[in-house]
């Protein structure tokens, strides 16, 4: 009886401390870092959509809280997250581009493979193109949205000057004389981070060498120092030269170029579509607040390829870490964050509030009732004659690659090398990068 009667407790013991413990698994509680790049006032809208999807998940995913790890983009891109895939130390999310960002960090296995989730969510067909984040079949990261790049202009100045669009590189050129002569800057720019100077500089070598050189560039079916590339970056250089572009232009950050636009220190503005917003911001652009307009980069002369073709795409989105795989409720936040994230509702949210086109295959009816800008109206409506997009060259290029076109551009426009120069080095590097991906 003593035996039989000990017995029961010690088993009761042991079923109770099993409870416990799986209790105390079940309330185990995780922190995911989120590294976005949504920094500064102009991005404030951005950074609330993502606050309020993870407000979301928080409530779908009992135990699950978030540490946001704001990074400017360049500095995320080019350092910090490639050092941290190098020491298997990424965030469990994090902003990512597609391209050869995507296609290097998915072939060391960094990336965890999204194909299964959008089809278990019900997205796989439901976004415009995941191309760029696709790697041998299968997806490694979503798209935010979409972009289109283009000259931004004050109306008022165009107005009362009696100044027309531009129809073609060299009317944009005499169009550029005419507003240095009356004394203000043609171009604004703020060139502190490469990638800046090198939008413009992007369509511009896409309109004398074509829109599909830049597909070549990886393979060494084309060149970088080719005649076209040099002539392009000639130019690029003349207007820098001319003092088309404000003085000191190295010095300043990105933000501050919109700033020259606003102040009417600066008529026109190469800049990415996501721009449009701060024009319907009072705060921001004051009196200029919905008096900008928008127009492609014009057409050159005997240029080659389609000379409508627009600078766009759908490169930059989110990417997890593998690592989330490993853990079922890492993994089920990350599943919450997509489906909350990738909806209709924050496309339409992100287009209203930011002028993010969208990425996705948004409900027509609810496109339609979208409340955007006539500023945004113009851009899409340049989208939409134009015969096509082709995407950023760092989107096709080895990494080391886009770092040597980076930092030529820059001297380029410091005055210290010269357009052939600086090409037959970057077409150094890129020979050598090809060499290693064989």
């Amino acid at each position: 009886m003593k035996k039989s009667h000990l017995l029961i407790p010690l088993s009761m013991v042991l079923l109770a401390t099993t409870a416990l413990s799986s209790v105390g698994a079940a309330e185990k509680s995780v922190t995911l870092v989120v590294r976005h790049t949504q920094l500064g006032e102009s991005k404030q809208q951005r950074l609330n959509i993502l606050n309020d999807v993870l407000k979301r998940v928080k409530k779908e995913v009992s135990g699950v809280d978030f540490k946001l790890d704001g990074v400017d983009s360049d500095v995320n891109r080019k350092e910090k997250l490639r050092s941290e895939m190098a020491t298997d130390s990424a965030p469990a999310i994090f902003d990512l581009f597609g391209g050869a960002d995507t296609k290097l960090y998915a072939s060391e296995d960094k990336l965890l493979d999204l194909t299964p989730i959008i089809k278990e969510l019900g997205l796989t067909s439901k976004f415009i193109s995941l191309g760029e984040f696709t790697v041998d079949g299968k997806v490694y990261g979503l798209p935010i949205g979409g972009f289109q790049e283009g000259y931004f202009y004050s109306k008022p100045y165009f107005e009362a000057n009696k100044l027309q669009i531009p129809k073609t590189i060299d009317e944009l050129e005499k169009l550029a004389a005419t507003i240095k002569k009356k004394g203000q800057t043609p171009f604004a720019q703020g060139s502190k981070q490469a990638w800046v100077p090198l939008m413009t500089a992007n369509t511009l070598w896409s309109r004398y060498a074509g829109p599909d050189i830049t597909y070549g560039f990886a393979t060494g079916k084309t060149k970088w120092n080719s005649a076209e590339m040099v002539a392009a970056f000639d130019k690029y250089q003349d207007w820098v030269k001319k003092g088309y572009f404000k003085k000191g232009e190295l010095g300043l950050e990105y933000a501050e170029q919109r700033n020259q636009l606003i102040r009417g220190e600066a008529v026109m503005m190469y800049d990415g579509s996501w721009a449009s917003s701060v024009f319907g911001d009072t705060k921001q652009a004051g009196k200029l607040t919905n008096k900008v307009g928008y127009f492609p980069m014009p057409k050159a002369t005997n240029g080659k390829g389609s000379q409508t073709a627009v600078n766009g795409g759908f490169s930059n989105g989110y990417g997890f870490s593998a690592k989330v795989k490993k853990d079922p409720k890492q993994l089920a936040a990350v599943k919450s964050f997509i489906k909350n994230l990738y909806n209709d509702e924050m496309q339409i949210r992100g287009l209203e509030a930011d002028g993010v086109l969208p990425s996705m295959k948004v409900d027509s009816a609810k496109l339609a009732k979208a409340k955007v800008s006539d500023l945004v109206k113009e851009i899409i409506a340049v989208g939409n004659k134009a015969s096509g997009a082709f995407p950023a060259f760092d989107a096709l290029v080895q990494p080391d690659v886009n770092t040597a076109i980076s930092d030529g551009i820059q001297k380029l426009i410091g005055g210290k090398t010269t357009a052939k120069k600086m090409l037959d080095a970057v077409q150094k590097v890129q020979a050598e990068a090809n060499d290693n991906d064989e």
